[in-house]
């Protein structure tokens, strides 16, 4: 449920991700091997596996985290063989806002450890601020957001095959100027997309991944869905959850509550 915004601040969640599908991107292949740490949140939501018992999602998304069904493996939200994960409890970010969507940051820790090997899920890393300084999240570069959201703003259902799509990281500044979000993105923020729109995450893709290569080759989680004016609408980039400002808080609440 990426949400949508109303510049207009009628409602600030109206405003969020009124997309939460995939908007102009392309079928996950279902051969790959690099989507094992993606998880559906009764299909309202994504998530993206971090450690053995823990999930990152957004704190935007906590309504459903008491009910919802979690589930794991390949990219087909049908598929019979998909792994159920159960939350044994839900931290939010303690300075998320949910009026500004700042921080918003969730993490849910599972009943039990997953087995990876028996399993075949795998979690992905998250990018930390030593990456951040080697330009990892600099503006221009090229990051991918997957999930299985809407793929068109305003649509009532969400696919059940995994998207992707490729968009540049766009700077703050940019996506703060007076024609685009005029200032509502924070530090604790990231923006992607293009300007003329037509690529984007949408609804249904909250909590799920944005990522850019590692210094490795592989994946690294960079941003958490989080919202949007509209899906892929001209000079309304994609925001999303800054990992990297995340980061402390992350390592600090999986390490104290072990």
């Amino acid at each position: 449920m990426k949400t949508i915004i109303a510049l207009s601040l009628l409602s600030l969640s109206s405003l969020l991700h009124a997309n939460d599908r995939i908007v102009g991107g392309e079928l996950v292949d279902p051969a790959t091997t690099e989507t094992r740490y993606i998880v559906s949140l009764g299909g309202s939501c994504a998530g993206s596996i971090i450690s053995p018992s823990w999930i990152l999602t957004a704190a935007h998304c906590k309504s459903i985290f008491n009910s919802v069904v979690i589930t794991g493996g390949g990219v087909d939200l049908k598929a019979k063989n998909r792994v159920v994960l159960k939350i044994k409890k839900s931290y939010v970010h303690p300075k998320n806002n949910p009026s500004k969507y700042s921080y918003d940051f969730a993490l849910l820790q599972l009943e039990t450890p997953i087995d990876f090997e028996k399993t075949g899920l795998a979690p992905i890393t998250m990018v930390d601020p030593d990456l951040v300084k080697t330009g990892a999240i600099d503006d221009g570069v090229i990051s991918t957001v997957l999930g299985w959201g809407t793929m068109s703003e305003g649509a009532q259902s969400i696919t059940n095959l995994m998207r992707k799509v490729d968009v540049p990281i766009v700077s703050n500044d940019r996506a703060n100027a007076p024609g685009s979000y005029n200032g509502q993105v924070d530090a604790t923020m990231l923006a992607a997309g293009y300007d003329q729109g037509k690529k984007d995450s949408c609804q249904g893709d909250s909590g799920g991944p944005l990522t850019v290569v590692g210094t490795d080759g592989k994946p690294v989680l960079a941003g958490v869905v989080s919202w949007g004016k509209g899906c892929a609408r001209a000079n309304y980039y994609g925001i999303y959850a800054n990992v990297a400002v995340g980061y402390s808080w992350i390592q600090d609440t999986m390490k104290a509550n072990q």
